[in-house]
């Protein structure tokens, strides 16, 4: 997983992109009579198609918005209430040391900082870093290419594919394994968005407890954070608790952090627990998997830390039972031949 999985990931992507258009590779079939490979092509042009459709139209989505905002003026309205944040915590700071840490003039300062970094453009830089750039981008376009051609490849033979995959690995795609990895992959998902649901609502209950203005959006935003393993509630919660607290509401400060305490407790808990019940595993191994993962994996560990233990799991209950079923047959042949005897 650690090592092979960079090195083989466009064939994953190219067998999933089979996997999921060899239904339109049957229909195409069935329908226009063509040939296999012919089927094969078309069913995978129809994917390219609805999957660039779907990038444009996000994209043109996520343009559309940013214009509306700009034209009704929320980059001004986000300035001057960050303005008003920036003051009212150099205050409330001044307030507590007796000293100005920060100065309220150095908002501006701050913002023009953030924007040269972020927005400028150095021709000098981008020179330099060229060759990097330009490798990254042939490494990602050839990464793709592999992907749709050997995706194409698979689709065309899927059938042989899916018969010698299930005679290499003892019935992938049949009852038992490969099955069972399926269903469990499923019963994660679900598990996840049950988690999901349950932080979110938690969110949205807790922002309405104190009356915020937009509860129910930045509730939502903030489930989302947490299904996110990178961010988490801790991310809205406590920086908005820390203001809270400079702009001396200290009531909503101590709800924030209780909010991401509960946040927090919840999905470790449910996480643990549903995965466990609903797979099959103790939740301590599901938790100790996850622990290990990040440890061995760093950020993809919290979905390839599961995957590896459950197919550790699996591959060792498998040859446990084939180990045992052929005890069994040869302690029946011994008493048979002690019978006959």
């Amino acid at each position: 997983m650690e090592y092979l999985l960079p090195v083989v990931f466009p064939f994953c992507i190219g067998f999933v992109v089979a996997l999921a258009l060899y239904p339109l590779r049957k229909w195409f079939e069935q329908r226009l009579h063509a040939k296999r490979e012919l089927a094969g092509f078309l069913a995978l042009f129809v994917g390219i198609c609805m999957a660039l459709l779907f990038i444009f139209g996000l994209g043109y989505l996520l343009f559309y918005c940013g214009s509306y905002a700009g034209k009704c003026g929320l980059p001004e309205m986000m300035f001057s209430q960050g303005r008003v944040v920036w003051n009212t915590c150099c205050d409330r700071v001044h307030d507590i040391t007796g000293r100005w840490l920060m100065e309220p003039g150095d908002y501006t300062v701050l913002v023009r900082t953030v924007q040269e970094r972020s927005f400028r453009f150095d021709p000098g830089n981008f020179a330099a870093n060229w060759k990097d750039l330009s490798g990254q981008t042939i490494r990602i376009l050839a990464g793709i290419l592999v992907a749709a051609v050997s995706g194409l490849l698979m689709l065309n033979e899927f059938e042989e594919l899916k018969r010698k995959l299930g005679e290499a690995f003892g019935g992938l795609f049949q009852e038992g394994f490969g099955w069972r990895l399926r269903q469990a992959g499923w019963m994660y998902v679900k598990a996840q968005c049950l988690i999901i649901l349950t932080i979110t609502s938690l969110c949205v209950l807790g922002l309405l407890a104190v009356g915020e203005r937009y509860w129910l959006i930045i509730g939502v935003a903030i489930g989302i954070c947490d299904a996110l393993p990178f961010l988490g509630t801790g991310i809205c919660f406590l920086p908005w608790a820390l203001w809270r607290l400079l702009s001396g509401r200290y009531v909503t400060a101590v709800w924030f952090v209780v909010l991401y305490v509960i946040t927090s407790f919840t999905r470790q808990t449910m996480e643990p627990r549903l995965i466990g019940k609903r797979i099959g595993v103790p939740p301590l191994a599901v938790l100790i998997s996850i622990y290990i993962g990040v440890k061995i994996f760093s950020r993809g560990g919290f979905l390839l830390g599961p995957i590896s233990a459950f197919l550790i799991w699996q591959i060792y209950n498998d040859t446990t039972d084939k180990e045992g079923a052929y005890a069994d047959d040869k302690g029946a042949d011994r008493v048979d031949g002690q019978v006959r005897g």
